[in-house]
């Protein structure tokens, strides 16, 4: 089940929102305060984040980076009545996937979050095929057996195909919150380069790592 985190403090819109969501299979947890909603980006990671910029306590645009600061993955969309070119440009600068303006269709949100859910279903590169709904690789049309936390990784490099991920974020991903420290990531990353005939899995040093595939 898809976790959704909506930050919004119009609780009429903020309900609604939640009971249709729920409705198509989501788990969404709705918080009416950035302050609410830091306390529940920093215990657990959510796959969608539904944030309207003008809330109390700091502003969505600040949430919006202090998540990405955390995640490398999950994706946000910015809800706000706000049509000013410099929110609109922040939120993309700062990291967020859509942005719907109010008022708006029930409809055209369901179609938005679909639309970035579905946006990559697999990657395919070489002989080797990544199902990111599945957390699955495959070679040769032949499954390859990963840990969880081994798919978790992959999922997290592949999709940020050729982008350098800090070691903080994979970490903080894959472990699910855990605290850890650099070295059993760098135990899980030799385990997944043994999984591929070439190494793919590029080690930026004193930052993190990049799945690395020619264009």
């Amino acid at each position: 089940m898809l976790k959704v985190l909506l930050v919004e403090d119009d609780l009429q819109l903020a309900k609604i929102v939640k009971k249709i969501l729920t409705s198509k299979g989501f788990d969404v947890i709705l918080k009416d305060n950035s302050v609410l909603a830091l306390e529940e980006i920093k215990q657990k990671f959510f796959d969608l984040y539904l944030i309207d910029i003008n809330i109390p306590g700091i502003n969505g645009l600040e949430l919006v980076k202090y998540i990405r600061n955390l995640y490398a993955d999950g994706f946000i969309v910015m809800i706000t009545a706000n049509v000013d070119e410099y929110y609109f440009e922040k939120a993309y600068e700062y990291g967020c996937d859509d942005y719907i303006k109010k008022p708006f269709h029930i409809k055209e949100l369901e179609v938005r979050i679909n639309h970035l859910l579905n946006k990559k279903e697999h990657i395919i590169f070489d002989e080797y095929e990544f199902k990111f709904d599945e957390k699955e690789l495959f070679k040769d049309n032949e499954r390859v057996n990963l840990r969880k936390k081994e798919k978790m990784l992959l999922h997290i490099l592949l999709k940020n195909i050729n982008k350098t991920i800090p070691n903080k974020k994979i970490i903080k991903y894959v472990w699910e919150g855990e605290e850890k420290n650099n070295y059993p990531l760098r135990q899980l990353i030799n385990e997944i380069r043994k999984k591929f005939d070439k190494n793919y899995i590029k080690t930026v040093v004193g930052i993190g790592y990049r799945f690395e595939i020619e264009a």
